[in-house]
């Protein structure tokens, strides 16, 4: 092959690389452009559908996913007939649009990247991303300028959005909430593949940095990935990785001038771990307002009648103006009952259930997912169009498309490092 055709085929390769990238990156944090009418997502599904459609792989998406459409269905038809002869659409759109991006448009990604790169991870990637994500809120923090042209050029803005000016730093939706949980993924992925491919070990700060400046609630699955591997594997080699993180973190916040204007920010973000040990222990520790007392006291809103425990009353009483609350479970609770939270559950259940066929060795992923769910469900609603929800779909979709494809194969040795391992 002559050497022009070759660069010219290489330079095609790392273009439609790059723009996978891009389109990866869309998916998982979706910024809110306020340039363009409609959210990335939204425009990205009309392609999808036409993918599909057009090549005739509809038949193979459900023959993969079957039992989760099936769940996603019964969602969406509960909200239905629970929001008949209501003036607007409370959570039946928003879940309309769960289907299409838990499944639809992973699906849609992954055979994408299957014709890019083949045999390949995606789970790269997507560390990739995250990594890159951390680097724009590092660039936005130590930026003022160029994080005000963001916020109020690049990026829609409304009330809320001006009130929490002190964080949210960053190229993403909902980065005061799951924004810092899917870094909180992205730390554990990282953390986990740096046995690997030692490189990773050096955005591990990088990535604590875009969780400490948006959402503490990314804590979530740093603890539980901190946990799993320090303590309860007692892995020296991670109890040393722990120990250097947390060392480059404190060098990086407290021993340089980077985050000196961020006072209010920091103080903010490293209350967290006092407050979950005064929630934990029954102690109080002074301060005048505790985020898990505000959550189990007065935004603990519940049913008023057996009705609505069974099914609830309609309302999302997260905008309510009487009783609201921002608890997860309780807005799910008070919108559709025990029989709403039944049927989401019930789509967890079946993803915890047919990841049991990977070896034992990633027994850990799947307690990531379950932890990172359960828990931070407390703090909003976490099975939603959200990035962090958004990222357990893709590595999930993934993981079971991988597995299915070896099984007919006849290859037994599935195995995670084989496609996420070593560069």
């Amino acid at each position: 092959m002559p050497e022009s055709i070759s660069n010219k085929n290489s330079f095609l390769d790392r273009t439609k690389y790059i723009g996978f990238l891009v389109l990866l990156y869309l998916y998982i944090y979706n910024p809110p452009f306020a340039f363009f009418p409609l959210l990335p997502l939204e425009i990205m599904t009309i392609p999808a559908v036409i993918y599909i459609t057009i090549y005739s792989r509809w038949g193979k998406l459900f023959s993969n996913f079957k039992n989760e459409l099936f769940v996603l269905l019964a969602i969406i038809l509960f909200c239905f007939f629970r929001e008949l002869g209501q003036p607007e659409s409370v959570f039946f759109r928003a879940n309309v649009f769960l289907l299409l991006q838990s499944i639809i448009l992973p699906y849609y990604i992954i055979t994408l990247y299957a014709h890019l790169k083949g045999r390949f991870n995606l789970i790269k990637e997507t560390i990739l991303l995250g990594i890159i994500a951390a680097f724009f809120t590092l660039i936005l923090i130590i930026s003022p300028g160029l994080d005000d042209i963001i916020r109020y050029t690049v990026l829609r803005t409304n009330e809320f959005s001006e009130f929490i000016t002190f964080r949210s730093f960053g190229l993403s939706e909902g980065l005061t909430f799951a924004y810092g949980t899917a870094q909180g993924l992205i730390f554990a992925l990282t953390l986990y593949y740096s046995k690997y491919n030692p490189r990773y070990l050096w955005f591990l700060p990088i990535i604590l940095v875009s969780i400490l400046f948006n959402a503490r609630i990314g804590f979530v699955p740093v603890i539980f990935s901190l946990v799993y591997f320090v303590i309860i594997k007692f892995n020296v080699r991670f109890i040393l990785i722990f120990f250097g993180v947390g060392f480059l973190l404190y060098f990086l916040v407290f021993q340089t001038d980077l985050f000196s204007e961020y006072a209010k920010t920091l103080e903010w973000a490293f209350d967290f771990f006092t407050q979950s040990s005064d929630f934990l222990t029954g102690n109080k520790s002074g301060s005048d307002g505790n985020t898990f007392d505000t959550l189990f006291g007065e935004m603990a809103v519940l049913p008023r009648d057996l009705g609505s425990w069974i099914i609830g009353t309609g309302e999302n009483i997260f905008v309510s103006k009487s009783a609201n609350s921002d608890i997860g479970y309780l807005i799910q609770l008070n919108y559709g009952g025990l029989t709403y939270l039944f049927i989401l559950f019930s789509l967890i259940g079946v993803m915890m259930w047919r990841l049991r066929f990977l070896a034992k060795e990633y027994l850990w992923l799947i307690l990531l997912f379950l932890f990172t769910i359960v828990l931070t469900n407390v703090k909003g609603i976490f099975i939603g169009i959200i990035p962090s929800f958004r990222l357990i779909m893709l590595i999930y979709c993934y993981l079971i498309i991988q597995y299915r494809n070896f099984d007919k194969e006849g290859d037994k040795q599935f195995n995670l490092i084989k496609f996420s391992g070593r560069s």
